[in-house]
């Protein structure tokens, strides 16, 4: 029997990145995702609680909050985000806030975006890929300065993250918690 999991995120790329880091922790054959697509952030600090509670009473054991930090406080963030989606009340559910955008997540991994790209090397790799401001940028810059080619977040986001490695995912703090709850409460 498959697993429903859901996902609350700002826009389809996103899900389709959480989706793809969820198949590198179970066979893509034994879960399924149920999204809802905020558009941006507001939508998703407006509706999430509402969201998540129509993801569960469909079915879904975990749900899972995709927000941005962008450039707001981390704390304040999370505690906005908390008000909505008390953890008392959504006890199998998590906040995940990638900094600064869930780009730099696959900026960690230099030679996944070779891979995508067929790149003639691979870019030089990013020390503290969460330090970057504006990942999505820098990560068409990388592209198109590497090998002349044009990066689209709606077309390469998901690409880049099936060949991403959990390594390098792991250099990501923002990642270590879903990584942790992936594998204590979902793949246990």
């Amino acid at each position: 029997m498959s697993k429903k999991i859901g996902v609350i995120a700002e826009d389809r790329s996103d899900v389709e990145v959480v989706t793809a880091i969820l198949a590198k922790y179970m066979a893509r054959n034994t879960f399924s995702v149920r999204p809802f697509v905020g558009n941006g952030s507001g939508k998703v600090k407006q509706k999430c609680d509402s969201w998540s509670r129509l993801l569960f009473s469909s079915g879904c054991e975990h749900v899972f909050l995709f927000h941005d930090l962008d450039r707001n406080n981390e704390s304040l963030l999370r505690k906005s985000l908390e008000k909505k989606l008390p953890p008392r009340d959504f006890p199998n559910s998590l906040i995940v806030i990638p900094i600064e955008e869930i780009e730099a997540w696959l900026l960690s991994d230099a030679e996944a975006i070779q891979h995508v790209f067929s790149l003639p090397k691979a870019p030089k790799k990013i020390a503290d890929c969460q330090s970057v401001i504006s990942p999505k940028e820098k990560l068409a810059k990388i592209v198109w300065f590497t090998g002349r080619k044009r990066y689209v977040n709606t077309i390469h986001n998901k690409k880049i993250s099936e060949q991403v490695s959990l390594s390098n995912l792991k250099r990501c703090s923002s990642f270590i918690g879903l990584d942790k709850y992936l594998r204590e409460k979902v793949c246990a």
